[in-house]
């Protein structure tokens, strides 16, 4: 089953598995966590300072016998085709497979133990697929189990080989590998889990950045550069700031409240510009690492409001300063920004007639008798910090 260009990293098999040799293997085994593409070249690794002569294919493999499938992680040592042809005609069926089923995680096993030489050289599994290689011994390593599916690390080879040091080493690697497995799970998880945020916040209409107490940006996403070249914000080192002193004060007084709590604005550019932000305080984020613990965000910052980004009023403002409900200003803010009353409705899942009735309330506080006439009373409203 070995490739025509051979094993990659020969050694001398008649000297012992030394502790600096498997500390070595460890070592590769777990950086290949962090660099997948990596986990070939650790089994020719682990192949050639281990194995005999000979023994040069080395293959990690999902596998399930209900229904019959597999799935390689990684291989060293196959020649070309063989993947596909196992994977299309032997996964699940032949009776090492079977057999390696029943034995627990971490089990370091030899073919030998399962069934004879005589009766797996009468199966059809060798006769017609390793006996042109003169495999008919195997050494696995089962690593973990999901549902139906089996994972192992399986070597193959002639059995008129001394296999004594590979199955010690092996007892030695075989818990370093489980859990390298499972840590390579887990980053897979995160990863798809940051992908899946990253897309979420880049499909958004506005500009979101995750700040930690020192105002440091932890994440931003891609609409963000698009405010600091209106001149709305600053992010000198990786620092957020508000060109607006008002606006920055606002974060400022935020960031020093011990009270969980958030606020509305609109910042300025340096045209006079308006664009609204809304700025909230979220329960602080810490991972367990090395040395103790790191801490995540524990701010919010939007800027923007929809596509096209008309400039919005803040709601907390106009129920200040018509004494409005939260729900009458809200309404009130939405119909400032273009919304009919279907579209908040809709919105809030709630009636029309619901919406019409809000609407008398603020067209009584704020003495408008149409619409056009409340959005015009709440564009002259004096911008933030210039009410006095």
């Amino acid at each position: 089953m070995q490739s025509d260009q051979g094993p990659t990293f020969p050694s001398d098999h008649n000297a012992p598995a030394e502790w600096e040799v498997l500390n070595a293997l460890i070592g590769e085994i777990y950086d290949s966590v962090l660099h997948p593409e990596s986990w070939n070249e650790t089994l020719a690794r682990i192949t050639g300072t281990l194995c005999p002569l000979s023994w040069e294919a080395a293959f990690i493999l999902w596998e399930s016998n209900s229904p019959p499938s597999g799935r390689f992680v990684a291989a060293t040592g196959l020649a070309a085709g063989v993947q596909e042809i196992y994977t299309a005609v032997y996964a699940g069926h032949h009776p090492w497979s079977r057999k390696l089923m029943r034995y627990g995680n971490g089990s370091v096993v030899d073919s030998y133990d399962i069934m004879t030489r005589e009766e797996f050289l009468e199966t059809e599994f060798f006769r017609n697929f390793l006996a042109p290689w003169g495999i008919d011994r195997m050494i696995a390593v089962l690593l973990d189990k999901r549902g139906s599916e089996r994972l192992g690390l399986m070597l193959p080879g002639p059995g008129d080989r001394d296999v004594e040091r590979l199955k010690r080493g092996l007892r030695v690697l075989a818990p370093h590998m489980q859990r390298a497995m499972r840590i390579s799970d887990r980053i897979a998880t995160l990863d798809l889990a940051a992908g899946a945020a990253r897309a979420a916040t880049d499909a958004a209409p506005f500009a979101i950045f995750s700040l930690d107490d020192q105002l440091n940006i932890l994440a931003a996403n891609s609409r963000a550069a698009r405010y600091e070249k209106a001149g709305f914000i600053r992010t000198a080192h990786d620092r957020f700031a508000f060109t607006h002193p008002p606006s920055q004060k606002q974060l400022l007084d935020l960031v020093r409240s011990e009270a969980p709590s958030g606020v509305a604005f609109q910042a300025l550019g340096p045209s006079g510009k308006e664009c609204p932000v809304l700025v909230a305080r979220v329960t602080r984020q810490s991972a367990q690492q090395l040395g103790g613990v790191r801490l995540g965000a524990s701010l919010i910052v939007t800027l923007g409001s929809a596509p096209g980004e008309t400039p919005v009023v803040e709601i907390d403002r106009v129920a200040q300063w018509f004494g409005l409900t939260p729900a009458e200003a809200r309404l009130a803010v939405a119909l400032a920004a273009g919304d009919t009353l279907q579209d908040y409705a809709a919105l809030r899942a709630v009636s029309v007639n619901a919406v019409r009735f809000l609407l008398k309330g603020i067209f009584r506080k704020t003495g408008a008798t149409t619409q056009a006439q409340l959005v015009a009373q709440l564009a002259r409203l004096p911008a933030p910090g210039s009410e006095n």
